[in-house]
């Protein structure tokens, strides 16, 4: 939590040479946000959606926080870059 920024990046590439042109990918800018006041509400939201897991959720050291989105970076056929602010 000393520094909140955080990147996620998706992708959907196959390992193949044809990747360079048909792989397609989103990142994210984001800065963590602090939900323990909702911790509770949000596990039982989280172990009703996705039971499998429940036993990572009972562990006593796991933590939940939120991400607040500040910018998407969308590239496609390698050279088109769209980037998308959040305000």
């Amino acid at each position: 939590m000393n520094n909140p920024c955080v990147s996620i990046f998706f992708d959907n590439r196959k390992n193949i040479s044809s990747d360079i042109f048909n792989a397609k990918t989103v990142s994210a800018e984001a800065e963590a946000k602090d939900v323990k006041k909702d911790k509770e509400k949000l596990r039982e939201l989280l172990i009703d959606r996705h039971p499998e897991l429940k036993g990572f959720l009972n562990e006593p050291d796991y933590d939940l926080f939120r991400l607040e989105v500040k910018k998407y970076y969308y590239v496609d056929n390698f050279d088109n870059k769209q980037i998308l602010t959040m305000n």
